[in-house]
């Protein structure tokens, strides 16, 4: 009885003093623009935002040398990354565009759209030298319209670099990378809505 006793207190001890670091979550943000213009009755669909499948992993991906990815167990996504960038795209185009008609494979809109939008990324993540790289492809179509598709490739760097273990500014940092290619699709949507 006595071993039985020393044997549960000393798995109670192991499991208390292993638990002492917590995992931490993370989530790429919506952003504010302090957009000024009216209203607008534009109707957008994110049709689709594809990711590379090794991030469609709730540990944060990093790049370690040439061919090497890390991923942490210890800081992770809040939820699945493409569904939360999904959404926070479908806030940011609202935003950026002043409409709240923006429907995604999420949270689809009743409305007939007026612009559908494809994103493919195709990396984003902090590389080896501690910046943070977002590229990424994305089509624009104009449906009411005979316009062709308008497409454009994004390279984005972060000015900063960070250490490995800065994963809240590594997150940050790509929340605003996020925030520029979502400023850059508004951008096309305003000039193809613009008269030529």
């Amino acid at each position: 009885m006595k071993l039985l006793y020393a044997l549960v207190v000393l798995v109670l001890a192991t499991g208390c003093s292993s638990g002492g670091t917590p995992i931490r979550y993370y989530l790429v943000d919506p952003q504010e623009y302090g957009v000024e213009s009216e209203a607008s009755n534009l109707s957008i669909e994110l049709v689709d935002l594809q990711v590379p499948q090794y991030l469609e992993r709730f540990q944060i991906a990093s790049r370690f040398g040439e061919n090497q990815l890390v991923f942490s167990d210890m800081h992770q996504w809040g939820e699945n990354l493409r569904k939360n960038l999904i959404r926070t795209m479908g806030v940011n185009l609202g935003r950026l565009l002043n409409t709240v008609d923006v429907g995604t494979p999420e949270n689809r809109t009743a409305s007939k759209p007026d612009y559908r939008v494809s994103v493919h990324i195709a990396r984003f993540e902090r590389d080896a030298d501690g910046r943070v790289r977002l590229l990424a492809r994305f089509q624009v179509i104009s449906v009411a319209s005979d316009r062709p598709i308008q497409s454009q490739g994004v390279e984005l760097v972060s000015d900063r670099s960070f250490n490995s273990a800065n994963y809240s500014g590594t997150v940050s940092s790509m929340s605003e990378l996020f925030s520029v290619l979502s400023r850059r699709i508004a951008t096309m949507i305003t000039s193809l809505e613009t008269p030529s």
